[in-house]
């Protein structure tokens, strides 16, 4: 499943983003069609602009929670979103971009000692070259996710 999140929702994005969803960020204009891509096999256009409701389109999903977790939970209940096939951390939550593996060597120098001596797996982005580790910080994160989902709709 990929999303088109319109710009102003960057909190939901970065959420979908934990979860491994491909969440691209895009400043989406309801006046200006264009700024829409053409619909796409499982790919979800996610926005409060009212406004879109005039296209009448089904890949389109017009929110109305304001706060980034609620927005959340609400994609994942109206897409039925369940914890099958999810790839949590293995995206970029800045830039989308997918991580790639790093051995421990290439990251010294570059992470807190303390994390280079206490950890051995190591992802980087391609995009904006960011080292990630699976610390408590993410692990955290992570659950806290995977638990709303369940909350949401028990659909593992």
């Amino acid at each position: 499943m990929k999303f088109l999140v319109d710009q102003p929702l960057g909190g939901l994005a970065k959420r979908l983003r934990f979860l491994g969803f491909d969440s691209a960020l895009r400043r989406l204009i309801p006046t200006d069609p264009g700024t829409l891509p053409p619909p796409a096999p499982d790919t979800y256009i996610l926005t409060r602009q009212e406004a879109f409701k005039k296209l009448a389109r089904n890949d389109l999903v017009i929110l109305s929670a304001s706060t980034p977790q609620a927005q959340f939970e609400e994609v994942i209940h109206r897409l039925k979103i369940s914890r099958r096939g999810l790839s949590p951390l293995s995206r970029c939550s800045r830039c989308n971009e997918l991580m790639r593996r790093v051995r421990r060597d290439q990251v010294q120098g570059l992470v807190p000692e303390h994390v280079f001596h206490h950890f051995s797996e190591f992802y980087e982005c391609p995009g904006c070259r960011r080292i990630f580790w699976p610390g408590s910080h993410l692990a955290g994160i992570t659950k806290k996710l995977l638990k709303n989902m369940e909350n949401i709709g028990k659909g593992s």
